[in-house]
């Protein structure tokens, strides 16, 4: 019965996650099409296209596993599997996706001008937050093989 309470707790890690992810997408859009080089939005160039595109896709997988996990929990369906998934791929993935928005500012984006530094830091923590990403990795694959004896 323990896990239970955990459920909650790792959905609200994953939508975190989402939030930061969806935040520095985001600032990413609105940079792409404002920055000029060689006399166009760098959102014009495909490299920054793809990467934008690869980032919403992470986003909305997240996003999709995230409310599923939620539905489960409100309808009160045990889920310790399916809330370890969401919380360990949407906290990777707002990692990811948060250092590829940092990326797309340049160095811009390390600096306090726009927030996606800030959104960074913070998506690197909810590694940590509610079990860190192995031991999801742990409890996921403990409900798929089962539990190793001691």
């Amino acid at each position: 019965m323990l896990g239970k309470g955990l459920e909650a707790a790792r959905a609200h890690t994953a939508a975190r996650s989402i939030g930061q992810a969806q935040g520095a997408l985001d600032v990413a859009v609105k940079y792409a099409m404002e920055r000029i080089q060689f006399n166009q939005p760098i959102g014009h160039f495909q490299a920054i296209r793809f990467k934008i595109a690869t980032m919403a896709t992470e986003i909305e997988a997240a996003r999709q596993l995230m409310y599923y996990v939620c539905h489960r929990i409100d309808t009160g369906v045990r889920c310790d599997k399916e809330a370890s998934m969401a919380k360990l791929f949407a906290s990777e993935m707002s990692e990811r996706v948060t250092s590829e928005a940092m990326q797309i500012l340049g160095g811009a984006g390390y600096t306090t001008h726009f927030p996606v530094e800030r959104y960074w830091r913070d998506a690197r923590l909810t590694r940590i937050f509610e079990g860190t990403s192995e031991i999801q990795q742990r409890i996921i694959a403990d409900h798929l093989l089962g539990k190793i004896p001691t």
